[in-house]
């Protein structure tokens, strides 16, 4: 069945956009699973907790793409899969991409590392369809802001780490035009869910996925 991915920096609504094209699907009465990364499965419960609780000293982006890509092995095996096999779709706030961005561009990762990385971990469980909403970084951290959300001691740090960010996931929405799908986030919710909805359709998965055949 269809998996699903939703990206984007942080402020851009993508776990909004996740609720609505759950519904949506729920509403044609699919069977849906929605989840999230990195805390989708009990590893990620685990790991979000390092990454965001207080601690002596700063992981490096090693060492943090080390233990994101343990809590996704578990993520696909635990969640993902079985919810494909058992004929429901999910949709993933975050995936693979999130990784790339966050790593690669937002901590100079090696290319090629995450790359052999991502190979082992999601196999060959990729998304068929992955939606980047695209925001400008300041917009996306003003609403972070209204949503009282912090953007650190030096906002304007803040600003140019969102822009690496931004740019590593228009980098792979471009890699892969088949899969990756870039919507403008700066709209209205509602405008932005029907732009979504209205990519899913037309991919032809709704109705593969009823008739048990591949979409797209």
């Amino acid at each position: 069945m269809p998996f699903v991915s939703i990206e984007g920096i942080d402020g851009s609504g993508k776990s909004l956009q996740a609720e609505y094209l759950t519904a949506s699907l729920l509403a044609m009465d699919l069977q849906v699973v929605k989840t999230k990364e990195p805390d989708g499965g009990w590893i990620g419960a685990g790991v979000r907790s390092i990454l965001v609780e207080p601690r002596p000293s700063r992981l490096s982006p090693l060492e943090e793409m080390l233990l994101i890509s343990a809590a996704r092995v578990d993520h696909v095996r635990s969640v993902i899969r079985p919810a494909l096999d058992a004929g429901a779709w999910v949709v993933s706030d975050r995936f693979l991409d999130s990784t790339y961005a966050f790593q690669v561009f937002g901590s100079d990762v090696p290319e090629q590392l995450f790359t052999q990385l991502a190979e082992a971990v999601v196999g060959g469980t990729m998304p068929d369809l992955t939606f980047v909403l695209d925001i400008d970084p300041a917009a996306a951290l003003e609403r972070r802001s209204a949503r009282g959300g912090s953007c650190g001691p030096d906002p304007s740090e803040a600003t140019r780490n969102f822009a690496r960010i931004r740019a590593g996931l228009l980098t792979a929405a471009k890699r892969d035009p088949d899969r990756c799908h870039v919507v403008d986030a700066s709209q209205m919710p509602g405008e932005v869910s029907e732009k979504i909805l209205s990519v899913v359709l037309r991919s032809g998965l709704v109705d593969a996925g009823r008739n048990g055949g591949d979409g797209l």
